[in-house]
C-alpha cells in the first residue's frame, strides 16, 4: 500500500502542474461563455416575450397599481440566452461574468420596475410608459390627436367606436 502511494507520488511529480492557482490568478472567460444576465430597465417595455421563452420559468411579471414589476430569479437560470434573443428591445443581455458565488440566493435576483400609464378616460393603468414612448416614436406624422389616442385603453376605445357608429 505504501509502495503504491510512493510510486504514484513519484510519477505525478514528473509532470507539469495541471491546476491553475485560481482565484489568485484571474481567469479570462472563453469568448462564447454565457454568464450573468444584465437587464437595462430603461429599455425594457414589459412585453413579456422573455417570460414566454424562458425554459426555466425564472422570469415573472407582476402588475401592481402604478407599475409593472419584472422579476428575474437568476438562481434558477440555465444560461441558455433565449430571453436575450426574444427581447425586441435588446434590454436583456448575457455577460461573461461567471463568478456568482453568494451566501444568499436572492442576491442574484434582478427586479425591474416600469411605470404604467393610466387611461385618459377611465384612469385604469393599461400600458407601460416605455412601451407608450416606443409607440409614439414609431408614429409617422405625430399629431396631438394620434398621441392622445395612444393614451386611451382598448376598452374605452371600443366604447367610443360603438358610440360613433
Amino acid at each position: 500500500m505504501l509502495k503504491s502511494k510512493i510510486k504514484a507520488l513519484l510519477l505525478s511529480s514528473r509532470h507539469k502542474k495541471i491546476t491553475r492557482p485560481y482565484p489568485f490568478v484571474p481567469l479570462t472567460p472563453p469568448e462564447n461563455l454565457r454568464g450573468r444576465l444584465k437587464v437595462d430597465p430603461n429599455k425594457c417595455i414589459g412585453c413579456g416575450n422573455c417570460v414566454r421563452t424562458c425554459p426555466s420559468r425564472l422570469i415573472e411579471i407582476q402588475d401592481k397599481e402604478d407599475e409593472k414589476i419584472v422579476l428575474f430569479y437568476s438562481g434558477r437560470c440555465i444560461y441558455c440566452g433565449r430571453c436575450a434573443t426574444a427581447c425586441p428591445e435588446k434590454a436583456i443581455r448575457i455577460t461573461h461574468e461567471f463568478e456568482l458565488a453568494t451566501d444568499n440566493k436572492q442576491d442574484l435576483d434582478i427586479v425591474i420596475k416600469i411605470k404604467m400609464v393610466k387611461c385618459s378616460i377611465c384612469g385604469k393603468p393599461f400600458i407601460t410608459l416605455n412601451m407608450l414612448n416606443k409607440q409614439i416614436e414609431r408614429l409617422q406624422n405625430k399629431t396631438e390627436e394620434q398621441i392622445n389616442k395612444l393614451k386611451i385603453c382598448s376598452e374605452c376605445r371600443r366604447k367610443n367606436q360603438n358610440k360613433e357608429a
